[in-house]
């Protein structure tokens, strides 16, 4: 699978939005799963789609379509995704772009299973407490 190919588009996209599979995909754009599906077969994502994406997500469109190129427009190419506001986050973001997609992809999960670990300790905080309040009432 090429790097201009649909499959690489949507992979892009997933990165854009922050999903897993192509079925939060579809729910994130708002689409049937059969129909990427079928953007998928036929190596083929809507030109129009791609276009609202870039738009609205700061995210330079020859990068969403072929990879190449920085992720995110430059101020010249209209506005910019949001700024970075340390230099610790400079660093990871320079980093992180200096990855190919597959170890943005890689970062990005353990990123994401790294906040869903945080947010189940404070979950697990937050019931201990409530059975704690129980067993005091009780």
């Amino acid at each position: 699978m090429g790097n201009k190919s649909a499959g690489a588009v949507l992979d892009r996209l997933h990165l854009v939005f922050g999903v897993k599979n192509d079925s939060q995909l579809c729910d994130v754009v708002g689409t049937p799963r059969a129909t990427l599906g079928n953007w998928r077969n036929r190596d083929s994502v809507p030109y129009p789609l791609c276009v609202s994406v870039a738009e609205s997500k700061g995210i330079a469109l020859d990068w969403l379509l072929t990879g190449e190129g920085a992720m995110s427009r430059t101020a010249a190419d209209g506005p910019l995704s949001p700024t970075v506001s340390s230099p610790k986050e400079e660093a990871i973001l320079s980093l992180f772009r200096s990855l190919d997609e597959s170890g943005q992809r890689d970062i990005q999960s353990a990123a994401e299973e790294k906040k869903r670990l945080k947010d189940m300790a404070q979950q697990l905080s937050e019931i201990t407490a409530m059975l704690n309040d129980i067993k005091q009432q009780a």
